[in-house]
């Protein structure tokens, strides 16, 4: 069973690099901010009122981390870049079948 409290667990790792996403429980779920670097603005906030929700958004934004992190945010991204990165990310696609089942 997907809950709030697993997906991010299994994010925690990567929460924990990324200095520019955060996520916050509110009343209505859970809201994920974005940061610009030392802003004190945030640059968008999405609501995730489902577990599901809430991996795919952070799934997502794993893979744009690791991609950036693979480029260095200094060369276009080829199609191998992007296959490395597919791979970084099976693991969670794995993990949220197993929490499915």
């Amino acid at each position: 069973m997907l809950t709030f409290e697993n997906v991010l667990t299994v994010f925690h790792d990567y929460l924990g690099q990324d200095s520019e996403e955060e996520v916050l429980p509110c009343r209505r779920g859970y809201v994920r901010i974005s940061w610009n670097s030392d802003s004190r603005y945030c640059v968008d906030g999405v609501l995730c009122r489902t577990p599901e929700e809430l991996f795919d958004l952070l799934l997502q934004d794993y893979w744009d981390f690791e991609l950036i992190r693979r480029t260095q945010g200094r060369r276009e991204a080829t199609e191998m870049d992007e296959k490395a990165v597919d791979e970084l990310c099976q693991p969670y696609l794995d993990w949220r079948k197993e929490a499915l089942k």
